[in-house]
């Protein structure tokens, strides 16, 4: 983030999320490597953040607030998916919309952040285009943030399971 101003912004947008205790579960459960959902989240936020204002100078009505949101969301899936099962198999495909579900049920998020979480795994769920220029925002942040996080964590796993939410 470049100035003050930019961090109260995002911190207005985004504090409510990131102080609330069902999405401080994401610090238990792993994303990419040693890169937990958490923090994963984050950075995909604090990058279509950035991308985002940057829109703004073309797209006055670009929605930065839904795009901080939907960011903070997209992975608010609450289970962990490295364990052999239909999990793994099908978390690419069933996350997305077990996250937008979720993140509906405890924030009570607009349609628009709904509709950017539910089409974030775009092209890999084909079927599920981004409908808005929020959501392609959100689907090229998370993808650019997850080849930087796995690439940094090549070959690196830390062991840190919930047991609540491995069962």
């Amino acid at each position: 983030m470049d100035n003050i101003k930019n961090i109260e912004l995002f911190s207005a947008y985004a504090g409510d999320i990131i102080n609330h205790e069902s999405f401080l579960r994401g610090k238990h459960i792993f994303s990419h490597g040693t890169i937990t959902i958490y923090e994963h989240s984050i950075n995909v936020a604090m990058l279509a953040f950035r991308i985002a204002e940057k829109q703004t100078i073309k797209h006055p009505a670009l929605d930065i607030r839904c795009v901080v949101r939907a960011a903070l969301l997209h992975d608010f899936f609450l289970y962990e998916w490295h364990i052999p099962g239909w999990r793994y198999v099908m978390h690419g495909w069933a996350h997305p919309s077990i996250a937008a579900n979720k993140a509906r049920e405890v924030f009570g998020i607009t349609d628009k952040e709904y509709s950017c979480i539910r089409t974030h795994m775009w092209p890999w769920t084909f079927w599920r285009l981004p409908r808005c220029r929020e959501g392609w925002i959100i689907s090229w942040a998370d993808k650019l943030v997850a080849l930087k996080e796995a690439a940094l964590c090549r070959g690196k796993r830390r062991k840190l399971y919930d047991p609540i939410l491995s069962t």
